[in-house]
């Protein structure tokens, strides 16, 4: 049996495929136990410098599961969302190494809390971010409210919440949900392609700048400035800043190791 989740390292890039197809991706405790396998190889192994995520198929993530609805009480689906999606999302924004999500059709439910937790987006005209929640009655979960909210502000992440419409890639890109629109046979070669870019660019300032980014949304001016500082020792002991530094008085292009 195919596991649920795959993970290939092409050079110094992986990619993670979420591997449920007949069910459109959808989120069950198999794919949960995959995607956090995946982060631990990436998490551990200095040589995978960026990440794609995609899913298999013709969708990127149905959301949850609906196979599985009904067969634990409220009180239990709570505790499940919190003991299970919150550390896993946790893991996107700590990662230290970007994640471009290649959005292949749709990115439903929490799959679409997924997909805007990764750092980056590649869809197509075709691709969408569909918030089904109020389809079926229910709010966000899986932090899908705080990511889309962040992205969009308020008034407009509460109407695409609340229509439960799918947002296609062109609205997407002009409100900020993708970086990039490609051809729908092209989204995965356009992710790898950005990922293997940034591979070759100083990890760790990547990952200082990343965790800058995300303190600063939720912090004042002035804590991001100490908050930048602090984080701005790791990469003055780097080797990448030293051959930085060297590349721009020689008046070469720099070779990064990422360390």
């Amino acid at each position: 049996m195919e596991k649920a989740v795959l993970i290939e390292i092409e050079k110094n890039i992986a990619v993670i495929t979420l591997n449920r197809p007949e069910r459109y991706n959808a989120v069950n405790q198999d794919l949960l136990d995959g995607f956090n396998e995946s982060f631990s190889i990436v998490e551990n192994d200095d040589s995978i410098r960026a990440v794609v995520l995609t899913g298999k198929g013709k969708g990127f993530c149905a959301g949850a599961d609906m196979s599985t609805f009904g067969l634990i009480t409220p009180e239990q689906s709570r505790d499940y969302i919190i003991e299970k999606y919150k550390p896993l999302v946790k893991r996107f924004l700590a990662l230290k190494k970007p994640i471009i999500g290649a959005i292949n059709g749709s990115a439903a439910g929490v799959g679409a809390a997924f997909a805007l937790a990764c750092d980056f987006r590649v869809m197509s005209k075709e691709s969408s971010i569909l918030y089904a929640f109020i389809n079926i009655g229910l709010g966000p979960d899986g932090g899908a409210s705080w990511l889309l909210s962040r992205q969009v502000g308020y008034s407009k992440a509460l109407e695409i919440a609340s229509n439960g419409k799918k947002v296609l890639g062109e609205e997407c890109l002009s409100l900020g949900l993708t970086n990039k629109i490609v051809d729908s046979s092209e989204i995965l070669n356009s992710a790898k392609k950005w990922a293997f870019e940034l591979s070759e660019k100083a990890t760790v300032a990547i990952g200082i700048t990343k965790q800058d980014m995300i303190f600063s949304l939720d912090n004042n001016l002035y804590d991001t400035i100490e908050f930048e500082a602090k984080e701005q020792v790791a990469a003055f002991y780097s080797d990448d800043l030293k051959e930085g530094v060297n590349a721009f008085l020689e008046k070469r292009k720099a070779k990064f190791s990422g360390k």
